[in-house]
């Protein structure tokens, strides 16, 4: 195994480093040889000016992102780490980044070919005034992807709730953020729709959670015991926490029933349904255990005579 990581990191190396080799290689060949330099700009010159402008234009975008897209994969994740930022946010950092570099790419490519970046400037000041309105949702998803990167109010993985939305973050992209349901159903949500609504993470900060679980018993039991036993439940139970400790409370004297109510801390609360029904179970047959009745509704009808 140890042989064929070797060969795995040996192989990655060269794939990394290969390209970018042969292509410094071919250009100190080619600014060296003064003949061949000669014949490319001859070739080059033979095109007419709009198509020599596109060839020169077409190659700086090529050069200035390969370049871009060097630093970024070099220099930033040292710049990054030396920072000291957190990895969500290095992540957002570079996907700015990457946005940037072919902005720049393709603006200089354009001052290449000899559009008036001025000119260029007034056009799209122009063009946004009638775009804004049939592209403002785009827009508006674009700006809210954007947020969510830098603010990272969720991560993928986490369990989140979307107004009506609920489930596990499978993907976050720049337009859309994509939601796994419990169905295992995919459901895209548009990033605007995420930024001005209502969300609830439950493991933004860690996976711990609280469940509870609300049963009735009757007007004649003791109601200490009803307490006693359920905290003994809770506490038996090894996925509840110890801190902090499980509590039962009265909570309503109903119509039926006096209702308690048993909360419970747990270390991963995606296992909620699961510790809750199992919890619900064992309460059921410690309350028979003990004599502790669990009351249905009832209604008493008095008929009146004439």
């Amino acid at each position: 195994m140890n042989k064929e990581s070797k060969m795995r990191g040996l192989y990655r190396f060269i794939k990394r480093f290969t390209l970018p080799l042969i292509v410094i290689l071919f250009l100190v060949y080619c600014f060296t040889d003064k003949a061949l330099w000669t014949d490319f700009r001859g070739y080059v010159k033979s095109f007419g000016a709009p198509a020599r402008q596109a060839v020169l234009a077409v190659l700086m975008f090529l050069a200035i992102l390969y370049l871009l897209r060097l630093f970024r994969g070099w220099l930033v994740p040292k710049i990054l780490n030396r920072l000291k930022l957190r990895p969500s946010s290095q992540e957002s950092l570079t996907a700015a980044l990457s946005y940037i570099s072919v902005l720049v790419a393709m603006l200089v490519g354009l001052s290449v070919f000899g559009v008036n970046l001025r000119s260029l400037g007034l056009l799209v000041s122009a063009l946004s005034v009638g775009l804004g309105f049939g592209l403002q949702h785009i827009v508006n998803n674009f700006i809210s992807g954007i947020l969510i990167m830098f603010e990272r109010p969720f991560r993928i993985g986490d369990w989140i709730v979307v107004n009506d939305k609920e489930g596990i973050v499978y993907k976050i992209n720049i337009r859309s953020t994509e939601l796994e349901t419990f169905d295992r159903a995919i459901v895209i949500i548009p990033n605007a729709d995420i930024i001005s609504g209502q969300l609830i993470n439950w493991t933004l900060t860690d996976a711990g959670g609280r469940i509870a679980i609300d049963v009735g018993v009757g007007y004649d039991s003791d109601l200490n015991k009803v307490l006693k036993t359920a905290l003994d439940i809770a506490k038996s139970d090894p996925r509840v926490l110890t801190d902090p400790a499980p509590s039962a409370i009265v909570t309503e004297f109903a119509d039926s029933a006096i209702n308690i109510r048993l909360r419970c801390y747990l270390g991963n609360i995606l296992e909620r349904s699961y510790v809750k029904s199992d919890l619900m179970i064992r309460l059921q047959q410690a309350f028979a255990e003990n004599g502790i009745d669990i009351p249905f509704p009832q209604r008493v009808v008095q008929v009146q005579k004439d």
